[in-house]
Formats: structure tokens, C-alpha cells, sequence
């Protein structure tokens, strides 16, 4: 018995590689977790099946924001 990949959407392939957010995200080398959840919905934004492509990119500004907060709540 097969399950339906739930993660398909994340994963396809470019010039023979297999890319999906977490590779790009090595390969960029972001490692800030605010910086990963807004380039993982960048990503896909529309194409998750949860969410419509304007509910993604509210989702990624107020990610935006909240980075935004914590880098000014460091700075105090």
C-alpha cells in the first residue's frame, strides 16, 4: 500500500538535481528560523493546498515583521 506523498509539492527537480526549500536553504546557507519559514512559503506560496497565494504571502509578512521585532528586541 502506498501513501500519497504529502511532501511532492516541496520537491522537484533542476538540471539533475533534486531541490526542495531545505536544499535551498543549505545551499544559501539561511540559517535563521524566521529567514527559513519566509523563504519556505516564498517557495510555495499558492502551491501547498492549504492556503491560497494570498493567505501565503500574509503569512510571509508578518514573518517579515516579526523578524523585523526581533532583530530591534536585540538591539535594546
Amino acid at each position: 500500500m502506498s501513501e500519497k506523498d504529502k511532501g511532492l509539492h516541496y520537491r522537484f527537480q533542476y538540471k539533475g538535481l533534486n531541490l526542495d526549500p531545505a536544499r535551498i536553504m543549505l545551499i544559501y546557507d539561511a540559517n535563521h528560523p524566521m529567514q527559513r519559514t519566509i523563504l519556505k512559503k516564498a517557495l510555495c506560496a499558492g502551491d501547498r493546498g492549504k492556503k491560497n497565494i494570498k493567505e501565503d504571502i500574509a503569512d510571509i509578512i508578518n514573518a517579515a515583521e516579526r523578524w523585523l521585532q526581533m532583530i530591534a528586541e536585540d538591539e535594546e
